[in-house]
């Protein structure tokens, strides 16, 4: 099953990648969940320089799209929005682990940030939800 259609696929490939960054934060909080790629290895992590860095997305379709080219072997695999904000953003500051939010491909990059950085910004947003949606 699709998560989106192919018109909202090639309008969000055509954003910039700071705009494609707000779009997927605001996605997974809404959606509770990201993707990965997970292969035989185990989670797909890229060198950037001399940082490592997990690649993630807001929809299966652009994991997808993504892993043909540069990594045939893996596939998409689904994070629960929870698990990444208690367990696996401490543990990728821990460990120096960049994350790479939304990359398109070669030309298209996504943003890079450390993990203290995208958890500012899912707090941030959470905030901004909470202030424009009080109970």
């Amino acid at each position: 099953m699709n998560e989106i259609s192919s018109k909202d696929f090639l309008e969000l490939s055509k954003m910039l990648p700071e705009l494609r960054f707000e779009y997927a934060l605001a996605k997974m909080i809404e959606t509770q969940n990201l993707w990965g790629l997970y292969g035989d290895n185990g989670w797909v992590m890229l060198k950037a320089d001399e940082d490592a860095c997990i690649p993630i997305w807001p929809h299966k379709e652009f994991a997808e799209s993504w892993v043909k080219d540069e990594f045939p072997n893996c596939q998409p695999k689904q994070i629960d929005f929870v698990e990444w904000i208690d367990t696996w953003l401490p543990g990728m500051q821990n460990n120096n682990t960049l994350v790479l939010v939304f990359p398109l491909g070669d030309d298209e990059e996504g943003i890079m940030l450390e993990a203290e950085e995208m958890i500012g910004c899912i707090e941030e947003d959470l905030e901004k939800l909470a202030t424009d949606n009080p109970h």
